[in-house]
């Protein structure tokens, strides 16, 4: 059964969402390796936060690329948007992301608890049509199950967002079995529909895994690439809307000492993040935080051209 919220406009909902849950946030979280949000006071009208995370990119063949999107935006890839990053033409970068996002305020105030999630997340496609605005598409999206209201803003972007519980629960990467190596593991609490066939996991079942080691430097694909498809914005299977997130990658907790260290590894996902279990073997990336400015629920036609907010943000 649908509650009467459902038919709510989704910021009238957002907002009511966080009026009702306001007063039972205390705290943000036990992510011990999470900085502060040092932007809560400089955007003190907007949502803003910090995101803790390992992104990764997975090259793959565009045809392989165009099976996992929905048919509508498959041939919708801006392939000349991205071979400036050091992208053959011939392959598709699929970003993988496992974050925990982090110290969420609105004026200066708490007002989401931490929450833990893991995307594929496709960038560079041309959802209006115009052959240069960039947009992120993402369909499916695990998150933590204890987090409704990341759970229902993701939904009303037309994303499929599966509850799940995270390895470790309250940071993006853990020691792993060698001391140079860090993990990530999801477990999933639900069930989700991939394509015409049901997918029902097993409750608990490992459906995705990382395990990186860190580099000297951030390559082949520079930092620039992850700045750029970042701040791209991100829609779902609702194209009416997008999530403008706009992620600052000059502040105190992304340079100096905090500045992206570079990755290698293995990621292992199954459905429904792809029809079965494949690994990616010798994924690169960068594990980083960033303090992000978040405006929700915008018509996807108002940023056409959108290329962030100025040096700092995007690549």
């Amino acid at each position: 059964m649908y509650s009467a919220l459902y038919f709510l406009h989704p910021l009238v909902y957002l907002s009511l969402f966080i009026a009702l849950s306001f007063a039972a946030i205390p705290t943000q979280g036990n992510c011990n390796t999470c900085l502060p949000n040092p932007i809560a006071t400089t955007y003190p009208h907007n949502v803003t936060g910090t995101i803790n995370a390992t992104t990764s990119v997975l090259l793959v063949p565009i045809p392989y690329a165009r099976s996992l999107l929905p048919s509508r935006f498959a041939n919708s890839i801006l392939t000349h948007a991205y071979t400036r990053f050091n992208i053959p033409r011939s392959t598709y970068p699929i970003v993988i992301e496992a974050t925990i996002d982090h110290d969420i305020r609105f004026n200066n105030s708490a007002v989401v608890p931490d929450f833990s999630s893991i995307r594929f997340t496709f960038p560079f496609i041309d959802l209006l049509g115009d052959g240069y605005s960039n947009f992120r598409y993402t369909g499916y999206i695990y998150l933590s199950a204890d987090s409704p209201i990341a759970i229902n803003g993701s939904e009303g972007y037309g994303e499929t967002a599966l509850p799940a519980s995270f390895d470790p629960p309250n940071a993006p990467y853990k020691a792993a079995r060698y001391g140079t190596h860090i993990s990530f593991a999801v477990y999933a609490n639900g069930s989700a529909v991939h394509r015409q066939h049901q997918y029902q996991p097993m409750h608990n079942q490992l459906v995705a895994t990382t395990e990186f080691r860190d580099m000297t430097d951030i390559s082949p694909v520079p930092l620039a690439f992850y700045k750029n498809v970042t701040n791209q914005p991100m829609f779902g299977n609702n194209t009416a809307v997008c999530d403008n997130m706009i992620s600052l990658w000059n502040t105190t907790i992304s340079t100096g000492a905090y500045a992206p260290q570079g990755i290698v590894g293995d990621v292992v996902v199954g459905p429904p993040l792809v029809p079965r279990k494949q690994i990616f073997r010798g994924a690169r990336g960068i594990r980083a935080q960033r303090a992000f400015v978040e405006n929700n629920y915008l018509p996807c036609g108002t940023l056409k051209g959108y290329s962030g907010t100025g040096i700092g943000d995007s690549g």
